[in-house]
């Protein structure tokens, strides 16, 4: 609910922190995951005339001790802090203001890494304050007097072109639909894929499979009936399937040697319209290898997608000026929050770069205007999915269909934790 209210002072941050074991491990890169852990966050803070009003936020912690990072590093500058929104400008000043204190108060131990992240966690809390305070969506304080590059036009308080109650335009989104795990062959998943092209889902994401013949096999399958499922060729960025490779190969040897096998390089690697065998290939490399990523790009002919769990924008800098980021990622934490995350997404968009978001599909959709982002999410079914349950761990937030993703309209970021997962009525 809305509080009648546009300012109020922080009083607590408090942490929780769940795991959920997964039915079975997931192979991702190098890493094997068994479990999924996850932080919450609630930034709490009281009126002049005595209420209480909240936000809230989530993350992976990536067996990070991320709830001792915020409680220690981040907390203490935030704490004490004036919240105001009486609309978006004056949102983004005061968030803003607490973004810059915790960044400055962390310096010597953080800037970019788990401190980020930690500062992220608790902006994208605030953010959701903030809109509760104002009884506004965040999409729509975002919207206040941004221009493309995400700066605040002179006099946009008077001038906005969002309205409280505006329901926006759906975002574009892609599905995270499956994983080649152990004792699947290429029919089997590709199965799954084809299940979810099926219902509306243009864009759709398996991740690599270090077995180069599942690999040809899958995406050999994949690239001859997904266009006739969806009705859409292979365009990159907006349709068709994306590889996610999770930083698993060393270098650009092995990423060409495997791109090889799979038929996805050359002349066998168009498609039907002339077009890239993939919508994009994601993380092929760690993200700071911009000169190994840029071979990749140039030798495969394949678009590429770099920005999971990238903390300092000036990665994605180094990675545009070489030619390796066709589309832009942002993991909305680990970037630092919606105070850094809109801006970015808003630049990239004003260059006509496709651009995309690593899961909390609940804040993602609020960045970056009608036409900014693409809104990554897993199967939200109620029975959940196999691969990420986050979707368990949330109520409310954004509605898809169609391969779209329509923002809530209630206030804040729309969305609550699960008390049951998250204890956070005490402190932490």
């Amino acid at each position: 609910m809305s509080v009648a209210a546009t300012s109020a002072r922080v009083v607590a941050v408090r942490t929780a922190t769940t795991v959920v074991p997964l039915p079975q491990p997931l192979r991702l890169g190098a890493m094997t995951v068994e479990r999924r852990e996850y932080v919450g966050v609630r930034v709490v803070a009281e009126t002049d005339d005595g209420r209480t009003v909240a936000g809230e936020s989530y993350a992976l912690t990536r067996e990070a001790p991320m709830a001792e990072l915020v409680d220690r590093l981040v907390a203490p500058h935030v704490v004490g802090r004036e919240v105001v929104a009486s609309d978006g400008v004056t949102a983004r000043e005061s968030v803003g203001a607490a973004w810059d204190a915790a960044l400055r108060g962390s310096a010597i131990v953080g800037r970019v890494g788990l401190v980020r992240r930690a500062i992220g966690l608790v902006d994208v809390a605030l953010w959701d304050l903030a809109g509760r305070l104002a009884g506004r969506p965040v999409w729509s304080l975002l919207d206040d007097g941004a221009d493309v590059s995400g700066a605040v036009r002179p006099g946009a308080a008077e001038d906005r072109e969002a309205s409280p109650g505006t329901v926006p335009a759906p975002r574009p989104a892609i599905l995270v639909a499956a994983y080649p795990t152990p004792g699947r062959t290429a029919r089997d998943v590709a199965d799954e894929v084809l299940a979810h092209a099926r219902v509306g889902w243009p864009l759709l994401k398996i991740s690599r499979s270090p077995d180069r013949a599942l690999m040809r096999d899958l995406l050999a399958i994949l690239r001859a009936e997904l266009p006739d499922v969806t009705g859409r060729p292979t365009v990159a960025g907006r349709s068709g399937v994306v590889v996610d490779v999770g930083f698993g190969w060393r270098d650009a040897d092995e990423a060409l040697a495997d791109l090889d096998a799979w038929g996805v390089t050359g002349a066998a690697g168009q498609s039907g319209e002339g077009g890239p065998a993939l919508a994009w290939l994601e993380d092929p490399l760690l993200p700071e290898d911009a000169v190994g990523a840029a071979r990749v790009r140039d030798a495969s002919g394949l678009p590429l997608s770099v920005g999971d769990e990238v903390t300092d924008p000036e990665v994605f800098a180094r990675l545009a000026m070489l030619g390796a980021l066709d589309v832009p990622r942002v993991d909305v934490v680990a970037i630092g929050g919606i105070t850094v995350a809109d801006p970015l997404v808003r630049a990239w968009a004003a260059r006509g770069m496709v651009v995309s978001s690593h899961v909390y599909p609940e804040v993602s959709v609020h960045l970056g205007g009608a036409v900014g982002i693409g809104v990554e999410t897993f199967d939200r079914s109620p029975a959940g999915n196999p691969y990420d349950p986050a979707p368990l761990l949330v109520r409310g937030g954004p509605v898809f269909d169609g391969g779209h993703a329509t923002p809530p309209d209630a206030p804040g970021l729309g969305f609550t934790l699960d008390p049951d997962r998250f204890d956070l009525e005490a402190p932490s």
